[in-house]
């Protein structure tokens, strides 16, 4: 697994920072976000890279990726609210005799941790460039 940058303080649902070409893109654990069964990090952890989410990228540490589906959104079956958490859950999809939650990136956090999280990542961002800085 990529060596992620652990300041003191950190929620435990946020893992750490990775220096992605010198942003600091948080990493976040959904295991602990949606009270999951947790599972340490090990060597070959896998990170999910979600662009465009939280005004910019976050990773999703992840267990395993099987493979990636191309699901028409015809299939999607609708999800009641009461039935997820911030409404993060926009549909189950049949696919491969199996049925896949798919998980809305901007819904996973609530607002007052979003803003939370936009602290950290700025503050991790601050020490990414004043150590690149130290080292010209």
């Amino acid at each position: 697994m990529a060596e992620l940058a652990r300041p003191p303080g950190l929620p435990s649902a946020l893992e750490g920072f990775l220096n992605l070409r010198g942003t600091a893109v948080p990493v976040l654990r959904l295991d602990r976000l949606l009270q999951l069964r947790e599972r340490s990090p090990g060597l070959y952890s896998k990170l999910i890279i979600l662009k465009g989410v939280f005004d910019g990228q976050v990773a999703i540490l992840v267990d395993q990726v099987s493979e990636i589906l191309s699901v028409a959104e015809t299939t999607f079956l609708p999800v009641g609210k009461e039935h997820s958490f911030n409404a993060c859950m926009e549909a189950a999809v049949p696919a491969r005799g199996e049925v896949i939650h798919l998980l809305s990136p901007g819904r996973i956090l609530l607002e007052l941790e979003r803003r939370s999280l936009a602290e950290f990542q700025a503050a991790a961002q601050r020490r990414l460039l004043d150590w690149s800085q130290q080292e010209l």
